[in-house]
């Protein structure tokens, strides 16, 4: 039964673009003000459970990669330009990375499977999504401080370009599909 809560939280640590997105995020929440990054891992982790939760119920999420990697690429190139930004737009953008991996993290529903053990599933994806975030954010508060964040732009100019990367992979893919 421990088993599907580990694998729950296993999940967003083996799949690329929730671990870009979660990454890029942490270290824009980082270059903001306290009261945001508070604020901004609420907002997430309450997206993130229930966006979870919605996986319950809703169709698969079509192009659910696609739209993560988009959005990390967009997270990592905020980070590059550390930038204030206003209170509601970085509520948009953790509302928005919750909802993605959340609704991205829907599980298989197999015959036999307990309702139960879907759900200790979905509970360590969300644990383990949201202490994922914290860890750069709180990284990145402090990093900051040093060589005015140098270090935390270099590492979102890496996200940036890994996201980037994989993204071209995938529309070369999807359009490999579709001409054939």
């Amino acid at each position: 039964m421990s088993s599907f809560f580990w694998q729950g939280c296993l999940h967003p640590l083996i799949v690329p673009a929730h671990l870009m997105v979660i990454l890029a995020l942490g270290l824009l929440l980082g270059q903001q003000t306290p009261r945001t990054i508070r604020t901004s891992l609420t907002v997430y982790v309450v997206s993130l459970g229930g966006a979870l939760l919605l996986t319950r119920v809703l169709p698969r999420l079509g192009q659910g990669e696609l739209s993560l990697l988009v959005l990390a690429l967009s997270l990592g190139v905020l980070v590059i330009l550390k930038l204030k930004i206003n209170l509601a737009l970085v509520i948009t953008l953790s509302m928005s990375a919750g909802i993605l991996i959340g609704l991205d993290s829907r599980i298989a529903n197999l015959p036999g499977l307990s309702a139960n053990k879907i759900y200790l599933q979905l509970l360590g994806t969300a644990l383990s999504a949201s202490l994922l975030l914290s860890l750069p954010t709180l990284i990145s508060f402090y990093l900051n401080k040093l060589l005015d964040g140098i270090a935390v732009r270099v590492i979102g100019a890496w996200v940036t370009a890994g996201s980037l990367m994989v993204l071209a992979l995938l529309l070369h893919g999807l359009l490999q599909a579709s001409n054939s």
